[in-house]
């Protein structure tokens, strides 16, 4: 009967069948999907899968270590030659994107208009704050997360010039020693951009991220050599991560909630949060991992395209809090969970709609 139970669960588990794994997207468009109902707002239901900024990790942390461990798994296909250009361009759309973001809704508001963030300060001086924009020492409305993000770009061809020539360990002994400094010396390893989080602290995630992506093969060989070291440890991974939720939930543990919850620690990603921030990435991966086909079947349909076209999303995420916020009262309506449920599940519902579109529509222009 056990054996009949552990093959049928086996079953469910992710077969790699070359190029594009999956579970990165469904986890990158989970992160989306909670990042989109948090930055949103008013009560809802939907808070019950995104923690709503108050449990151990966000849709944050997830956002940079899955940007860095999808440029490492890119890498590990190609040339160094290829990954350079790859980057490079990478880098410019992100740059693009950041300042139009800034721009378009600083004149969103200008306009009158309610934005995600409060109203552009007019006192401003307006010549100054563009050349703060453009050089990424200004941000609006949500820009600095991906100011931040061409920020750690700048940085990964170094990061990958050493990783291709098998220096691997200077990457990873550069960026703890930059996350050290940053919780014991923060003014000395300060970032001159305009950041929700500090720069030197999260970038561990990111080329931690990297790193993981680029020896990906490499590991998965030595864990299958390994398969009931590994699966145990995944077991563990799991309790553990199980436990946590529940203590948290109940208030088992108010001195770690003390030590790692609230926007200063957060900003900072102490290293407490950092350690259950790597606990739940590996939690999260092992759950897709180990339950794929009906997570894929359940909830693919609507995570996979918001994973896939992640640079999409994250912009439509912040376009649709304009007509949110200015053709209803919104944080009155919101008041109400089950309209706040509403609200934000038709947004999600336009983000979704919108990649769905337009990739039809390029599919018959191209």
């Amino acid at each position: 009967m056990l054996k009949y139970m552990f093959s049928w669960l086996e079953s469910w588990g992710y077969e790699a069948q070359g190029g594009r794994d999956l579970r990165i997207d469904w986890l990158r468009g989970f992160c989306l999907f909670a990042m989109t109902i948090d930055h949103i707002g008013g009560e809802s239901f939907l808070y019950v899968f995104s923690g709503r900024l108050n449990f151990y990790i966000s849709a944050a942390e997830g956002f940079y270590f899955i940007s860095g461990l999808t440029l490492g798994l890119l890498a590990s296909r190609q040339t160094l030659l290829q990954t350079l250009e790859r980057t490079f361009s990478r880098t410019l759309v992100l740059y693009r994107t950041a300042v139009l973001i800034a721009l378009g809704f600083m004149a969103l508001s200008l306009l009158g208009l309610k934005v995600w963030y409060d109203p552009w300060d007019r006192k401003q001086n307006l010549v100054e704050f563009v050349a703060g924009v453009l050089t990424l020492q200004n941000g609006y409305n949500g820009s600095e997360i991906l100011g931040l993000y061409v920020l750690y770009m700048l940085f990964a061809p170094l990061a990958f010039w050493l990783m291709y020539r098998g220096r691997t360990w200077v990457v990873l002994l550069a960026a703890g020693v930059v996350y050290g400094l940053s919780q014991a010396y923060p003014q000395v390893v300060g970032a001159p951009i305009a950041s929700v989080f500090k720069a030197a602290a999260w970038q561990i995630l990111f080329f931690g991220g990297m790193v993981l992506g680029f020896h990906r093969q490499a590991l998965a060989r030595f864990w299958a050599a390994r398969p009931r070291w590994r699966d145990a440890l995944g077991a563990g991974v799991l309790l553990l991560a199980g436990l946590m939720l529940v203590g948290h939930v109940r208030g088992w543990f108010p001195s770690v909630d003390q030590a790692v919850l609230g926007p200063a620690h957060t900003e900072a990603l102490v290293w407490p949060r950092l350690l259950l921030v790597a606990l739940y990435l590996q939690a999260f991966y092992l759950l897709v991992t180990w339950f794929w086909r009906p997570l894929a079947c359940g909830l693919g349909w609507f995570l996979l395209p918001l994973g896939s076209a992640s640079l999409w999303a994250f912009t439509w995420h912040l376009l649709v809090m304009v007509p949110l916020y200015n053709l209803t009262d919104y944080w009155a309506l919101t008041q109400n969970p089950w309209m706040g449920t509403l609200l934000q599940t038709l947004a999600l519902g336009v983000i979704w709609g919108s990649i769905l579109l337009y990739r039809r529509w390029r599919a018959r222009v191209l």
